[in-house]
């Protein structure tokens, strides 16, 4: 079983992390507290989404 890494998947997890990151920093502002993620916190929440993503992928694939 072979599995290829599919770069748009984790491309696309990390935009929604981004634009979750805006909207934590717009509730921030709102709040007058920093809620919002670091850009490590971002990257490393895409990494987690698309190992989890891998994780399912292959969880299929062996059930096929």
């Amino acid at each position: 079983m072979a599995f290829e890494i599919d770069i748009k998947k984790l491309r696309e997890l990390y935009d929604i992390e981004k634009e979750r990151q805006l909207a934590m920093k717009e509730l921030s502002e709102q709040l007058g507290y920093d809620i919002s993620f670091s850009d490590d916190e971002v990257i490393e929440n895409a990494l987690q989404s698309y190992n989890s993503y891998i994780s399912k992928t292959i969880k299929q694939e062996g059930s096929l």
